[in-house]
């Protein structure tokens, strides 16, 4: 098989809540979600899917970027080429754009990397779990999103969760910290018996995690997720030996060359899965397995992932049995999509799909109802 053609189609997905990090909100409700999808059709006619959803807030990526890239450069040079090595298509992406300690506009390249893996699962009749030889679980469970910045907001978020069956909450923090550590304290009070951790998304200043850190650790919190600037090596190193808590890196978890040189570091005890930061499932897999080999608390999570990017992370999630609640909160926040049918889930589980490939079945009627216009 060779990949005959691809297409590059920007679309604008409503949205019915926003999530705020550390830096401000991550998309107004007028922005909407927007996606990148990639149609990737092979010369027999099979079809595969990806998307790239960059959130600019979180890293450099933007909508804007991330179509360029695909439509310019990385779409061009792959075409012709076999999508059945996988390793290859990723050695020709990273020939066009160089990676770092990251893969190189890794969302970009996710998308991409997405379509070939649905393409040839597809092409054998499989679903992605069964191509990366693992099935640790058949389910994975989901977490709440909590980014409300005040106390009040805080409160309402849980209860909107908990009445909506959720069992774990992620917290977002890094603001001031006696105020985060209110806000986990409310949290607790009211989703007894519940997962809870926060997320900092770089916010903190070193003094200021440190006592954030000993303020959650009181509370008898377990996972304290990317705290400081993932450039602050130092920082990390001190945090895991001034605290119980695991700190699970996210920011700072993009790209193998980096972890690796964390963990020589012992800079590092938990880290969090995006299938988009990472470049896509090829390098999200090695990271996996690295983790795994290493002793690594392993976390799942995603950028508000419209269902392509939510099912390939179910599938890589499943694989790798990770059992800790993971934090795709596309559905929390997403008020339609492009699909002709749901995903399956059961409550507050996200099951693997079934179907070959990624297992989304797209209606394309409504990726033209939600096109959005990208100049270039």
């Amino acid at each position: 098989m060779r990949i005959e053609k691809i297409e590059v189609l920007p679309v604008r997905l409503p949205l019915k809540a926003v999530a705020t990090l550390s830096r401000g909100v991550s998309r107004t409700i007028e922005e909407g979600k927007q996606v990148i999808l990639v149609k990737m059709t092979g010369d027999d006619g099979t079809v595969g899917w990806g998307e790239a959803g960059p959130s600019r807030r979180w890293s450099a990526e933007t909508t804007h970027s991330a179509c360029s890239t695909i439509k310019h450069y990385l779409a061009p040079a792959l075409l012709k080429r076999d999508p059945f090595d996988l390793a290859g298509l990723h050695a020709v992406m990273n020939t066009e754009l160089a990676p770092g300690l990251d893969p190189g506009q890794p969302v970009a390249k996710a998308a991409v990397d997405m379509a070939a893996h649905d393409l040839v699962c597809k092409m054998l009749g499989i679903n992605l779990q069964s191509w990366l030889g693992a099935k640790g679980a058949d389910r994975i469970e989901l977490s709440w999103l909590v980014s409300a910045p005040d106390v009040d907001g805080t409160v309402s978020s849980v209860q909107q969760g908990l009445k909506e069956g959720y069992r774990a909450f992620k917290v977002k923090v890094g603001h001031e910290p006696a105020l985060d550590i209110e806000r986990v304290r409310k949290v607790l009070e009211i989703a007894k018996d519940c997962t809870v951790w926060p997320d900092a998304n770089q916010g903190y200043t070193l003094d200021d995690a440190l006592r954030a850190a000993r303020g959650f650790d009181a509370l008898g919190i377990e996972l304290f997720e990317q705290p400081i600037p993932m450039s602050d090596f130092y920082g990390m190193k001190r945090l895991i030996g001034a605290t119980g808590l695991t700190i699970a890196l996210d920011e700072a978890a993009m790209g193998l060359p980096l972890v690796i040189d964390l963990i020589r570091r012992e800079a590092v005890e938990g880290l969090v899965i995006k299938v988009n930061k990472t470049g896509g499932i090829h390098y999200a897999r090695q990271l996996c397995d690295l983790a795994r080999n290493a002793g690594l608390r392993l976390i799942g999570s995603g950028l508000m992932d419209a269902p392509l990017g939510f099912a390939a992370s179910v599938h890589v999630f499943a694989a790798y049995g990770i059992d800790y609640p993971c934090d795709l909160n596309g559905p929390q926040h997403i008020a339609e999509d492009y699909t002709a049918e749901p995903l399956p889930r059961e409550g507050r589980f996200a099951l693997v799909p079934q179907r070959p490939g990624l297992g989304v079945v797209m209606d394309e009627a409504k990726v033209k109802r939600f096109a959005l216009q990208i100049p270039g």
